[in-house]
């Protein structure tokens, strides 16, 4: 585990705290707790076709919206991301998986597609983010650097929380910053205290934490040693 030290590094860290396994009743409540050290809400939004999973995501977005006020970060794990965006109008962040616009014989990205995408989710006033698989090559992305203002890299094969993190994924992350991405890199999947800071090391300027987060004995103090790392 690499550790890194003091505040000028983590200072520029955001979390984003995921809401896939908290109980709707007790959402506010939870997000109250965590107020001080979280950036954003993070938004599944699983159809059980791109993932085996399917979550209420609009009913989820809509409560979030309703009555918090933390920025939205919305994560559409959508075989169709293009028939979801209208649904999400009021989110900060919209993220699509790149695996829903590639040509289905050449496996390159099909740019008119992914333009169609970008362009609906900059008019609903969002910032647009891309999302790749653990088994999806982070080379893909490079000639969408300049259309993206996030990427967002997989540690765990999407569709369920509560996983650990796989490590082989990081060095997307790290890639990805080599490559000379300046966006925002975010890291979800088995995000915790010990795990964060390896993906900071790497790249990640924010992380995605659900478990790690909300069933931490101490969530707050969780949370503050994935930003700070101490």
């Amino acid at each position: 585990m690499v550790v890194l030290g003091g505040d000028k590094v983590a200072k520029n860290i955001k979390l984003s705290a995921s809401i896939l396994n908290v109980k709707q009743m007790e959402l506010h409540s939870r997000i109250a707790e965590l107020k001080e050290v979280i950036d954003y809400i993070h938004i599944d939004v699983m159809d059980g076709i791109f993932v085996p999973n399917k979550t209420p995501g609009i009913d989820m977005f809509k409560n979030a919206k309703r009555f918090e006020t933390k920025q939205l970060d919305v994560h559409l794990m959508v075989d169709e991301p293009e028939r979801e965006l209208s649904n999400y109008d009021g989110a900060d962040i919209i993220t699509f998986h790149i695996e829903t616009v590639l040509d289905s014989k050449t496996m390159m990205i099909n740019m008119k597609k992914f333009e169609e995408i970008s362009s609906e989710i900059r008019r609903l006033g969002a910032k647009v983010g891309v999302a790749i698989k653990p088994n999806t090559t982070e080379s893909l992305l490079r000639n969408v650097f300049r259309k993206v203002d996030l990427i967002l890299v997989m540690t765990v094969e999407p569709g369920y929380g509560g996983q650990k993190l796989i490590p082989k994924t990081l060095a997307k992350v790290e890639n990805i910053k080599k490559a000379g991405f300046n966006g925002i890199i975010e890291v979800d999947g088995g995000i915790t205290e010990e795990t964060a800071p390896d993906a900071i090391t790497a790249g990640a300027t924010m992380l995605v934490a659900g478990t790690g987060l909300f069933d931490a004995e101490f969530p707050l103090e969780a949370g503050k040693a994935m930003k700070n790392n101490k």
